[in-house]
């Protein structure tokens, strides 16, 4: 027969694990680090300048690449890889921006964690970007669910004593 104070540790001990296999996950995976947007109007081309570093591009990539004109999805593109471990670019023919005004924004997710978006404004002028060594915006991340599960083992823990 088990006890209640095992049960609380042991229910401490797995509530640690889990967290420390979640957080695994996020020291695995490094932020995308940029995505930026330039038009090619000789060629109808959306050229879109990614820099995600990873350690084999195989397993950890840019998953997904969505590009809207507005409200308006022009490109909504599935990867199982990328193409260098640092930095690529992805081209999309979209000879119907030519001429067009207003903003293209991509959204660009990693396979393991984080996203990143940029903005072209159809006047030929990119957004503007965030100085050099200014930090990164924030990516979604398991550490903010890592911290939850250590507040609940630390909840449960007062409430069984």
């Amino acid at each position: 027969m088990i006890s209640s104070k095992n049960t609380s540790i042991l229910r401490i001990v797995a509530l640690t694990i889990l967290g420390l296999v979640l957080l695994c996950g996020s020291a695995l995976a490094h932020p995308l680090a940029d995505a930026a947007l330039t038009y090619d109007d000789q060629t109808g081309d959306l050229v879109v300048a990614i820099t995600h570093q990873v350690d084999n591009p195989a397993t950890h990539y840019v998953k997904q690449v969505t590009v809207r004109q507005g409200n308006t999805v022009l490109i909504n593109k599935s990867y199982t890889s990328q193409p260098d471990a640092s930095s690529f670019t992805y081209r999309y023919n979209l000879p119907q921006l030519k001429g067009s005004s207003g903003e293209v924004t991509v959204d660009v997710q990693c396979s393991l964690s984080g996203s990143r978006s940029g903005t072209l404004i159809m006047s030929g002028t990119p957004a503007p970007t965030p100085p050099a060594g200014a930090a990164p915006a924030p990516t979604k991340s398991p550490v903010c669910a890592f911290a939850a599960l250590i507040a609940v083992g630390l909840a449960a823990q007062r409430i069984l004593r």
